[in-house]
């Protein structure tokens, strides 16, 4: 993962079970012993952490925006406090996590046109323009309430543009943390209004994002004693790199919210949509398909992706929809069944010439993130194709 450039790495405290390592795709953690599943290798001070209620806390100034209801209140707050700290250099509150931070980002929004032309995706293209318009009129309105408030100069001098508001508006998109109300409530620490308590989290942030770990348990809590913390979710082994789970995203969202993107995303998927009987409907539910109608017709939409290229529901949808097996059967596919299924589907997608290198990702990292979005397509296409190939093989061998 690559985030820009970092100067330097924090010092993660004496209890830390990891340190911060150069491995070859990125800074990360790396275990310094064994950690098992549960176990808690980091903590924070709660009261370390960056959030809204911290910034108007320090600076008086902020409290006084929020009568102007702007629309993204708390996070310009705490982009406000981040700069207004950062100004101040080495005297700043919480310092060190702030020389660590990237001086550059690499989320779609800071992408130039021809780069975002290189993409393929014009629906992605024009949300990444939307956002950064977004960013623009934002801190419009921030300076305008600023002003209305009696400190724009205190923002103008201490350097506060749109560039500097643009940066620290990125550390927060792409490293702040959510927490639940129910940890906050366990660990006795004031409640903020709304579902969740937005941190930024020094040494949090140098956790990259593994999406193997999904379903794997909580990657991070509030202890009773006061400190943020992370805790593994599986087993690591000395010398591992640990990692955290950001959430269930593909790389569109990945690329447009945290600057990266990841060659085998299990969350990029493709559908493919075939016509079955109404009566089918809970078989296929329970094999992962949802189920659409349009115009009178029901149709199962199953799930692509490079790890399971030709899902068992998308063979069952192929035998429904040409009646080899009654709409309401449970029953195993025979192999002449799956044979004529894999067959229909063979005849659903055209083979594709087979994808290309991807660039160097250390000497362009936006041009080969672009490079791994456009070749999704034919690097499914080919796997699709020598998966069902293999089934194909597999059902006529079982059928003779």
């Amino acid at each position: 993962k690559f985030y820009g450039t970092t100067s330097r790495a924090m010092e993660l405290g004496p209890d830390a079970l990891v340190v911060v390592w150069d491995f070859p795709t990125g800074r990360g953690f790396r275990a310094t012993s064994r950690i098992n599943k549960g176990q808690i290798y980091l903590k924070v001070p709660f009261a370390k952490c960056w959030s809204a209620a911290k910034a108007r806390e320090a600076y008086k100034e902020l409290s006084s925006l929020q009568k102007h209801h702007l629309a993204s209140g708390d996070e310009d707050v705490m982009a406000l406090h981040l700069l207004l700290e950062r100004s101040k250099m080495d005297a700043g509150w919480n310092a060190e996590h702030l020389k660590s931070l990237p001086r550059s980002f690499d989320m779609l929004p800071h992408w130039s046109e021809a780069e975002l032309l290189e993409l393929g995706e014009a629906d992605l293209q024009n949300t990444a323009r939307r956002l950064k318009a977004q960013v623009k009129g934002d801190f419009s309105a921030l300076m305008r309430a600023a002003e209305a408030c009696g400190f724009l100069g205190m923002l103008q001098e201490n350097g506060i543009d749109f560039d500097a508001y643009f940066w620290a508006k990125s550390v927060l998109w792409s490293r702040c943390v959510d927490f639940s109300r129910d940890l906050l409530i366990h660990a006795g620490l004031p409640l903020p209004e709304g579902e969740h308590y937005r941190l930024l989290v020094p040494g949090f942030d140098m956790a990259n994002h593994d999406p193997r770990l999904a379903g794997t348990g909580r990657t991070h809590t509030i202890l009773e004693d006061g400190h943020v913390a992370l805790m593994a979710s599986v087993d690591y082994d000395e010398g591992d790199e640990v990692c955290i789970f950001y959430e269930r995203a593909d790389n569109n969202r990945l690329l447009l919210w945290y600057g990266f993107a990841l060659e085998d995303n299990p969350f990029d998927s493709a559908q493919i949509r075939l016509p079955v009987d109404p009566k089918s409907a809970a078989r296929l539910e329970k094999l992962g398909a949802t189920m659409d109608t349009a115009q009178g017709k029901v149709y199962a939409q199953c799930a692509m992706t490079l790890s399971d290229p030709v899902p068992q529901a998308a063979i069952v949808a192929a035998a429904l929809c040409q009646s080899l097996i009654p709409p309401e059967s449970d029953d195993e596919l025979t192999p002449r069944q799956e044979l004529e299924a894999l067959r229909l589907l063979q005849r659903s997608m055209p083979k594709a010439s087979k994808p290309g290198p991807l660039p160097d990702p250390a000497s362009d990292w936006r041009r080969y993130c672009a490079a791994v979005l456009r070749s999704f397509g034919p690097r499914l296409q080919a796997a699709f194709h020598q998966v069902l190939e293999a089934k194909m093989i597999a059902a006529l061998a079982a059928a003779d």
